[in-house]
């Protein structure tokens, strides 16, 4: 029976207060408990000093948890570093309170490396619940549902404990019956968009914890960390990862694909783009299927394909429909880092003769010479405006012209500029999808 009881949940961004009454701070100086906890995909390894001393959370993988080192509840300066540098990827002044414990959870992207720190006395609850606060540490995969269930429930008959936790959002402390789940995320109010399925969230008996959910490389897709009040911490990392196939074969071949015997694309005409599908991640997974153009079917295999857990792929076929090609494509669907802006790439997709792409944007260029089935990376642009976006390559100038009207690309959005058809022919095939 779950109590539904919520309590503020003590947790700080830097920058960012969620709830009130966390990191207050004591009038009287003394010593507070600080721990470092690698929330950061980003990062394989990571140190905590304290006032310019090194501390015993140091060398600390994804998931890992260091033990308490002192520190003056006076305005204590904290620096997070990757391990073996010096140079330091998050700092901050603190106040604390003396006598308390904290964690300070590094998390975000490699690069733009963030820091929360919760707070570790909460009030235990009584014997047979626990109290579970769910931070969401992952704001590329937006506003997310958490469902707590049995191992064999049905998600279309469960509820969600916590229902549109925003990135960088905390749902304050959930009374939840002692047990052990199986945790699933969704995107918000869409139980058929399932972002993270595991097994094995162990919550104890008068047990306080911090469910943190983690970005993925792909950006959709999200982990999770599991760290009990001043206890252990315990990764429940996504097992999946989401494929979709692009079929872009000569002559409007027929595409049929399949990754390790699950089906992806089945008699897909092309040129089209298929949807993102869930599959187990593997190191080696055996790709094939076929191509029917002119009433013959032609077999194509790629075998030992790695699918990395939490990644986003696009699965190209392309080129002569009687020899295809294929390329695996690692899909960055992160929002862009600026608001005001928009991302935009070029997937060459073309056929034929072997013939370079360049993708302008109001004469900016985005992307230059993209070999046929290849996908530059993004590059940010202004969004919200008429944009002008050009084709050329390297067999014909002025390929393709959006128009006066151009283009308008929405703000925070992500676009791919898919080009199929006959590399030699003039008239391009242009697709482009707003992929979120």
């Amino acid at each position: 029976m779950r109590g539904w009881m919520r309590v503020a949940a003590m947790v700080t961004l830097v920058g960012t207060t969620l709830f009130s009454g966390c990191n207050s701070g004591s009038s009287t100086v003394g010593t507070a408990s600080l721990r470092l906890l690698n929330a950061s995909p980003g990062y394989p390894a990571l140190d905590l000093q304290v006032a310019g001393l090194a501390t015993s959370s140091g060398n600390l993988g994804y998931g890992a948890v260091g033990t308490y080192a002192g520190a003056s509840n006076a305005g204590v300066s904290t620096v997070i570093a990757a391990t073996g540098s010096t140079a330091a990827l998050n700092t901050a002044t603190r106040t604390l309170t003396k006598d308390a414990h904290y964690t300070l959870v590094a998390y975000g992207a490699a690069g733009a490396l963030k820091a929360a720190l919760i707070s570790e006395d909460v009030l235990a609850p009584v014997a047979g619940l626990a109290a579970l606060n769910v931070l969401n540490l992952a704001p590329d995969a937006g506003a997310v549902d958490i469902y707590l269930t049995g191992n064999a429930d049905d998600l279309g008959n469960s509820t969600p404990i916590a229902s549109a936790v925003s990135g960088s959002g905390s749902t304050g402390y959930i009374s939840e019956t002692a047990g052990t789940y199986r945790l699933r995320v969704t995107g918000n109010g869409d139980k058929t968009d399932l972002r993270l399925d595991v097994q094995g969230l162990v919550l104890g008996s008068a047990q306080v914890a911090t469910l943190m959910l983690t970005a993925s490389s792909g950006g959709v897709l999200v982990n999770s960390v599991l760290l009990v009040q001043q206890g252990v911490a315990t990764p429940l990392s996504n097992k999946q990862a989401r494929v979709r196939v692009v079929s872009a074969v000569s002559g409007n071949g027929v595409v049929t694909a399949n990754v390790a015997g699950s089906a992806l694309a089945d008699k897909a005409t092309s040129p089209a783009i298929g949807n993102y599908t869930l599959l187990t991640a593997s190191a080696q997974s055996a790709v094939g299927g076929t191509v029917l153009s002119g009433g013959v079917s032609y077999p194509w295999a790629v075998p030992n394909q790695a699918l990395v857990a939490g990644a986003d792929y696009t699965m190209l076929v392309w080129g002569d429909a009687a020899k295809p090609q294929f390329t695996l494509i690692a899909d960055d669907n992160r929002y862009p880092s600026v608001t005001t802006k928009a991302n935009v790439r070029l997937v060459n997709a073309t056929s034929g003769a072997s013939a370079a792409l360049t993708l302008q944007a109001n004469l900016f260029p985005i992307a230059n010479n993209v070999a046929q089935g290849q996908a530059s990376g993004y590059v940010s642009v202004v969004a919200d405006a008429a944009t002008a976006v050009n084709i050329d390559s390297t067999s014909k100038f002025g390929w393709y012209a959006s128009g006066v009207n151009g283009v308008k690309f929405a703000a925070k959005g992500l676009y791919s500029v898919f080009v199929f058809g006959d590399s030699a022919n003039p008239v391009a095939q242009v697709q482009v999808r707003q992929e979120r």
